[in-house]
């Protein structure tokens, strides 16, 4: 990376993004940190506007976007989504989304286990980082 900076902003994954990025020797150099924001009184400190549920492509962008700027980093990446055991807000288990800075993403793994939704979510965001350029 070059002089790149990176933050997250997680939910459902709950710090799994964050954990994963400092496993490797050197995260310090880029990486500043991550909010779990898994409860939606986090979010809604965070400024992020929980009205209409947080499973949705809009969420993801304004915590993406609050992110950005609550760290000062040039990439900001945020997970919402739904890894279960049952449906919330009318949405299934297995729907997530994944913002990075104005970019938003949709994703639906229905036939995996809490776990592996987590999990999944986290290697799609490093790929997307990879393409991007952004995290190597």
């Amino acid at each position: 990376m070059k002089n790149l900076t990176l933050a997250s902003i997680e939910s459902f994954t709950g710090g799994l993004f964050a954990a994963t990025i400092v496993e490797k020797p050197g995260a310090s150099k880029y990486f500043k940190g991550t909010i779990v924001t898994y409860h939606n009184d986090i979010k809604a400190k965070l400024g992020v506007d929980v009205s209409n549920g947080v499973i949705n492509s809009k969420v993801a962008l304004e915590m993406a976007q609050k992110g950005k700027e609550f760290f000062n980093v040039d990439y900001c990446i945020a997970f919402t989504g739904n890894a279960g055991p049952t449906a919330m807000e009318d949405k299934p288990v297995g729907l997530f989304y994944i913002a990075i800075n104005d970019q938003v993403y949709e994703f639906f793994y229905p036939n995996l286990s809490r776990n592996e939704i987590r999990k999944k979510a986290v290697e799609i965001a490093i790929k997307k980082l990879n393409l991007c350029k952004i995290f190597v």
